[in-house]
C-alpha cells in the first residue's frame, strides 16, 4: 500500500485487512482477526459468516467499480472471490501464491482465469506459475525488507528481567485463537521437562493483545516463563533455541538466525482429510524453500512435551548440530531474494493502471 502510493498519492484502497493494512489508509470492511480460521472442521463452522463477508465484499466491489484488486494468500476464499471480480470486470493481482503446488493443483485451472499477474514469495514457485500458463513475478519475500526494531541483546535482556548468563528458549505458541488452544499443553509439558533436565533455563512468550488473557494464565503461573505481548521479533533474535508454531513465523525467526522447532497441532479430522490432500513432505517454511529438512517439524502426535523438550535440548547442548542448522538458515536466508519486494509489486501494478 505505502509503496504504491508513493506511485500516485491519489490511490484509495479498501477492504478486508488488519491493524497495520488500517495504519496505512485502508478502509476496513472486516478485520483480518475475524477471519483467522484453520483446519477444514473449524471452517465449516464458520462458514455462514464466510459466506456474508463474501456477499458484502462482492456488492461493495459492484457499487465502487475498483480499478484493480489485490487479493492476499487465503485461497480457500480468494479464488472464489477473484472468480467474481473477474466477472465484474474487475483486474486481479494476486500476492502469496496459494500453495497450489501442494495440494488442489486442479486450482490452477481456475486460477488462470482471473489472474492478471501473481507475485510470489518463494523462488520455486515462479517457475511453477511460468509452466501453468500465468503471469509470474518473483519479487523476493517481504522478510527480507523488514525493520524488525530489534534492541541489543543486552537491553532486550535488562528490559525484561532476563538473566545473559543463562540459556533462554522463546515459545510462538501462534497468533490464532485455535492455536493456542491446541499448542499450550505441549508447551507447558516441554517447559516442564527442560527445566527439570536444564535448571536455570529461562522461557519468554509471544503474547498477543488480540488475545484474550485467559490463554496466557496457565503460563503466568510458572516462574521461569515470561510474557512479552506484541514484540515477537526481539525475543525470536535474542533467544538461543525458539519453538514456534508452523507459519511465517517459523521463516521469520530462521531469516534472523535463531535455531528452531517447529509444531502445529490441529483438529484431528482436519489432519487426516490434509494428509488424504497434500502432496508435499514438509510443512514449515524453512523446509519447504531448503527442499529439504532444516529444522525439526513435529506434527499432531509428534508436537507433545517430550518430544519438544528432546529436539529444543539437542540444539541447546550439541554444537555440532546448532552448527549445521545455522549453516542451513544462512542458506536459506540467500534464496529469499533482495529488499525491494514492494516496489516491485507496486510498478507492475501502477504500469497497467496508467
Amino acid at each position: 500500500m505505502a509503496a504504491l502510493k508513493a506511485q500516485n498519492y491519489e490511490h484509495v484502497f479498501w477492504g478486508l485487512g488488519g491493524d497495520l493494512m488500517e495504519s496505512e489508509g485502508l478502509e476496513g470492511l472486516y478485520h483480518v482477526r475475524d477471519l483467522s480460521v484453520t483446519g477444514f472442521i473449524e471452517i465449516i463452522k464458520h462458514l455462514s459468516f464466510f459466506k456474508k463477508v463474501m456477499a458484502d465484499v462482492v456488492s461493495e466491489c459492484e457499487a465502487r467499480k475498483p480499478d484493480a484488486a489485490i487479493l492476499l494468500d487465503y485461497p480457500g476464499f480468494n479464488i472464489h472471490l477473484g472468480m467474481k471480480l473477474k466477472a465484474l470486470d474487475i483486474p486481479v493481482y494476486y500476492y502469496i501464491s496459494p500453495q497450489v503446488w501442494a495440494w488442489k493443483k486442479g486450482r490452477v485451472k481456475t486460477m488462470r482465469q482471473f489472474i492478471k499477474r501473481i507475485f510470489v514469495i518463494f523462488p520455486f514457485e515462479e517457475a511453477f506459475y511460468r509452466e501453468q500458463g500465468i503471469p509470474v513475478t518473483f519479487a523476493g519475500h517481504p522478510v527480507v525488507e523488514r525493520d524488525f526494531h530489534l534492541p541489543e541483546k543486552s537491553e532486550f535482556y535488562t528490559q525484561h528481567g532476563l538473566d545473559q548468563n543463562k540459556p533462554l528458549i522463546a515459545l510462538l505458541p501462534g497468533s490464532r485463537r485455535n492455536e493456542m488452544e491446541r499448542h499450550t499443553q505441549p508447551l507447558l509439558d516441554a517447559i516442564s521437562i527442560l527445566s527439570q533436565q536444564q535448571p536455570g533455563l529461562q522461557f519468554v512468550l509471544a503474547g498477543l493483545s488480540s488475545l484474550s488473557e485467559s490463554y496466557y494464565v496457565p503460563f503466568s503461573r510458572i516462574d521461569n516463563v515470561k510474557i512479552i505481548r506484541d514484540e515477537p521479533y526481539p525475543m525470536m533474535a535474542h533467544a538461543d533455541v525458539a519453538i514456534v508454531a508452523s507459519g511465517t513465523a517459523t521463516l521469520e525467526t530462521a531469516y534472523l538466525g535463531t535455531p528452531l522447532v517447529a509444531i502445529y497441532k490441529i483438529a484431528p479430522i482436519s489432519y487426516l482429510i490434509g494428509k488424504l490432500l497434500v502432496d508435499i513432505e514438509h510443512i514449515a517454511m524453512p523446509n519447504l524453500i531448503i527442499g529439504d529438512r532444516a529444522v525439526p517439524e513435529l506434527i499432531q502426535s509428534e508436537c507433545n512435551g517430550q518430544t519438544i523438550a528432546s529436539e529444543a535440548s539437542l540444539l541447546l547442548k550439541d554444537a555440532s548440530v546448532r552448527t549445521d542448522m545455522l549453516d542451513t538458515l544462512d542458506t536459506l536466508k540467500k534464496l529469499l531474494g533482495q529488499p525491494g519486494c514492494a516496489k516491485i509489486i507496486a510498478a507492475e501494478i501502477q504500469k497497467d493502471l496508467d
